[in-house]
């Protein structure tokens, strides 16, 4: 992929008439993707020294030209029946037995069905996060071990954590992430739309705020534009982790540029908690192993 700039000099033989000197000797300047001349006066006079007539152009920012031969890479998605085959077995979900812990098997059950939390044996107990769009499409699912009692990932002796297409051994598949909890989108056009990092976090705040749609980036850096784009139109709040509020600010403040009505809240900034911390751990007790 070539930068280059949206406008530039026509780089052919061709000359026009100078505004300023009225000589045929103006190069104008041609949109690069199009290939068309902009306005007749937007251009440079070739006789620098005598005349040196240069109209620029406005709003010339770099941006990428694919080369000719390039082709995108088209994306891979998970089978039709992969929410039914991950959605059995919740009792033997790890994960699910934490929720159980302290909310009624109802408003749990509500949230298998409403995320579509799946179950694997890849690890014993071990939770499936998958990815849905509007579609009803799977674009990916993550593979994660939590602690039944503490609710805490586990990371010993290694971190649980896998990818589903790594699981099921599906060789040159094309990961497009979508936000976790996308395909709720739908319940509603005006409900304001919480987006935390964690899964396990837009599941719990699902239950304890139903006016909000929540959802999940998955990780700190999939808040961007890219993923964020299908909600361009609705009400954004972003609930960055314990000292990840500049970082997540900054982007919101670049998206807010672009027209989004996104605000990002400051709220685990103020509190007691450790670094990386999130709202399920201001909300929900901390249990420690003995």
């Amino acid at each position: 992929m070539n930068n280059t700039y949206k406008y530039q000099l026509d780089k052919s033989s061709k000359k026009f008439r100078c505004p300023q000197c009225q000589k045929n000797t103006l190069v104008k300047y041609i949109e690069t993707e199009t290939k068309h001349y902009l306005d007749h006066h937007i251009g440079r006079c070739d006789r620098e020294g005598k005349c040196a007539y240069h109209f620029t152009p406005k709003g010339n920012t770099p941006i990428s030209i694919l080369p000719e031969n390039y082709k995108p890479e088209i994306p891979t998605y998970h089978k039709d029946d992969t929410i039914a085959m991950f959605g059995k077995n919740h009792m033997e979900n790890n994960f699910i037995l934490y929720l159980l812990q302290f909310f009624p098997s109802v408003d749990v059950e509500e949230v298998i069905q409403k995320f579509f939390i799946g179950t694997s044996n890849h690890w014993k107990g071990a939770t499936v996060f998958l990815q849905v769009d509007e579609c009803i499409t799977v674009h990916a699912g993550k593979v994660m071990l939590y602690d039944a009692y503490t609710g805490k990932r586990v990371k010993k002796p290694f971190s649980y954590i896998s990818w589903l297409h790594r699981v099921l051994h599906i060789k040159d598949f094309v990961l497009q992430q979508c936000l976790f909890g996308f395909h709720n989108l739908c319940e509603s056009d005006i409900k304001t739309v919480g987006i935390v990092e964690s899964e396990k976090t837009a599941i719990i705040l699902s239950i304890f705020r139903r006016d909000i749609i929540w959802m999940a980036t998955g990780s700190k850096s999939n808040f961007k534009s890219k993923l964020l784009k299908p909600l361009q139109d609705r009400k954004i709040i972003a609930f960055p982790d314990k000292t990840e509020f500049q970082d997540w600010n900054k982007t919101a403040k670049q998206l807010k540029k672009k027209g989004y009505s996104i605000t990002c809240s400051h709220l685990l900034e103020s509190l007691d908690l450790d670094a990386g911390d999130d709202l399920v751990d201001f909300l929900l007790p901390s249990k420690k192993v003995a």
